[in-house]
């Protein structure tokens, strides 16, 4: 078993984006080789998880491409992390979205930097504005994430309430790299190539 797994989501609708994000390019890359690239430099191996229609990525020898489990298909980021722990390979999940192309790798490793197995979460936090999709979950939340999922409670935010969460606090300096792009205006004024 490996201690950190990567897990990049990008099982979204992109509907205020009014195409699929994952394409979406930033200095010639598109935002899912981006997220795969930055999870790489931090991981060993990472899951993808994609959606019903989304034939992005080949696998590889360290990206593994994977959908949500059947019982919570299209359930949101939740079900997306949960559909990737669900294969117990590692001890711990690093998590990423396609759609924060500004992230760099040194974000991550900081994260990783505090990982404590008396906690079940590692969560950055900005302006005391947490992060959940750019965080670290230890395997043994998985049953807290099932419940959540099988009582219709898909926020990342009530997830985080029945955990043991280590905070990590980023400068001001930092937020433009959690930046996560949902609208043509935010790419627009970010990111446009």
């Amino acid at each position: 078993m490996e201690k950190i797994m990567g897990i990049v989501l990008n099982g979204g609708k992109s509907s205020r984006f009014k195409k699929d994000k994952a394409f979406a390019s930033y200095q010639g890359i598109s935002f899912y080789e981006n997220a795969l690239s930055v999870m790489l430099a931090c991981v060993d191996n990472t899951y993808f998880v994609v959606g019903d229609n989304q034939p992005l990525q080949e696998e590889t020898e360290n990206i593994h491409v994977i959908k949500d489990l059947e019982p919570f298909k299209g359930q949101g980021p939740l079900a997306g992390i949960y559909s990737a722990m669900n294969n117990n390979a590692a001890n711990w999940y690093l998590v990423l979205p396609v759609d924060t192309p500004l992230l760099k790798p040194f974000i991550l490793k900081r994260l990783i930097s505090y990982i404590d197995d008396r906690v079940d979460a590692i969560v950055p936090r900005i302006n005391n504005r947490i992060q959940p999709l750019i965080a670290l979950y230890k395997l043994d939340t998985i049953d807290v994430m099932e419940q959540q999922l099988i009582v219709g409670k898909r926020s990342m935010h009530q997830l985080l309430g029945k955990l043991t969460v280590t905070y990590v606090d980023f400068s001001t300096d930092d937020e433009i790299y959690f930046i996560n792009i949902n609208t043509q205006e935010e790419y627009q004024r970010y990111v446009r190539d």
